[in-house]
Formats: structure tokens, sequence, C-alpha cells
């Protein structure tokens, strides 16, 4: 579809949306959803054109209306430290000591090389003076 018909074919219900706000949610919610699917479509086949940011304007305000009075979750940090994350631990405690077993044994090898290449370096430089 040319960029022109679909301007014509939506024209009718974005001029509504846009002239009478509502406060009811499921009014919003749909006009929401419906402008949302037209953004999509507006970004997939005319990315730059200025009916794109048209639609995602409308579409951020009545997103804002929608959750303007929304309080986010105060204690979501603490609560995933006091909470979530010592029954995490607690649920997998088994995998957690393998696979720190499993670091530390590859740490100590990996000490183990740098030992000897040290002695042998410090080796080599006693011959050299």
């Amino acid at each position: 579809m040319r960029e022109s018909s679909f301007i014509k074919r939506n024209l009718a219900r974005w001029n509504k949306i846009r002239e009478e706000p509502t406060e009811d949610p499921d009014v919003m919610a749909e006009r929401f959803t419906s402008l949302v699917d037209d953004l999509a479509y507006a970004k997939t086949f005319y990315a730059h054109s200025k009916v794109t940011g048209y639609i995602n304007g409308m579409a951020a305000a009545i997103f804002q209306r929608i959750y303007r009075d929304h309080q986010g979750d105060k204690g979501r940090f603490t609560n995933f430290f006091k909470y979530q994350l010592p029954l995490l631990i607690r649920k997998h405690h088994r995998v957690f000591l393998f696979t720190f077993c499993y670091f530390l044994l590859f740490c100590i090898l990996g000490l183990s090389p740098q030992r000897t290449t040290t002695r042998s370096s410090a080796a080599c430089w006693a011959t050299i003076m």
C-alpha cells in the first residue's frame, strides 16, 4: 500500500483519537493498541516519513495518560537482595557449590604454571647476569 492510501485509510480514525480524548481505560487501551499497530506498519514501510512521527506522538501521549499515576515498586532492589537472591541460592546451592569448586580448581591450575615460569625466568636472568 502506498503511503498516501495508508494515510487516507486511517486519517479519520487518527483525527477522532486526537480530537476526542477519553478517560475510559478500555477505550484508551483499544486506541493505543490500534495506534501501535499502525505505527509498526508505518515503521516497516515508511520508516523516515512524517506520518511515523505523527503516529508515534499520538501513541506516546496515550501511553503517558495510561501510566501517569503508575508508581513503580519502590523496594524492588532491596526485595531482590533480601528475599529473591537467598531463595535462588538455596534452590540451586549444589550447582553453585559445583561451579565454585570447578572455578577454584582452574584458578589453582592457572597459578601453578605461573610459579614455574617465574622461577625459570629468575634462573634465566641469573645465568645472563
